[in-house]
């Protein structure tokens, strides 16, 4: 029981968001300044490093767009980090800290990303939620067929009266 359970919160910790104690975090990408690598609407999930180094395609709150940003970085400079779109002939505006860094890309998923923004809005969550709560309800509340009971009679033998119940 105690493994399972040491399991399961090892399991969670590996694959659920940061929001809910994981540890990565979610970007759905909206233009195109990193394809060919990355396209519009592709999920990318990131986590977080102890070091993060030229080269690194990271997610960084952008302070002069108020958003976050999945650029490359190309310099790093006393504590300061430079990024750049891989499709972007210039260095993005401004720079970050090292406390500005949400993580470094560790997998991502073409076009997922629509269906994310799709079931995170409360209208589309509320029918998801609805319809799951739906199917719980109907397939919980199928009734098993009741089982047939044989009789014992009094002049059968033990071999046939074993897993008969009586009645």
């Amino acid at each position: 029981m105690v493994a399972t359970i040491v399991v399961v919160v090892v399991v969670w910790m590996a694959v659920a968001p940061s929001g809910l104690g994981g540890s990565w975090t979610y970007s759905v990408t909206s233009g195109i300044s990193m394809e060919p690598m990355l396209h519009k609407n592709d999920l990318a999930l990131v986590r977080a490093q102890a070091q993060y180094h030229v080269g690194d395609v990271v997610l960084y709150d952008n302070q002069l767009l108020r958003e976050p940003v999945l650029h490359r970085i190309v310099l790093i400079q006393n504590g300061d980090y430079y990024f750049r779109g891989d499709n972007n002939d210039f260095v993005d505006p401004g720079y970050a800290t090292r406390s500005e860094i949400v993580g470094k890309l560790w997998v991502h998923v073409a076009g997922l990303g629509a269906v994310v923004e799709w079931l995170g809005t409360p209208v589309h969550a509320a029918l998801l939620a609805g319809a799951t709560a739906a199917v719980i309800v109907l397939a919980g509340g199928k009734r098993q067929g009741r089982r047939r009971r044989r009789r014992v009679h009094p002049w059968m033998t033990q071999q046939e009266t074993d897993g008969v119940e009586s009645g």
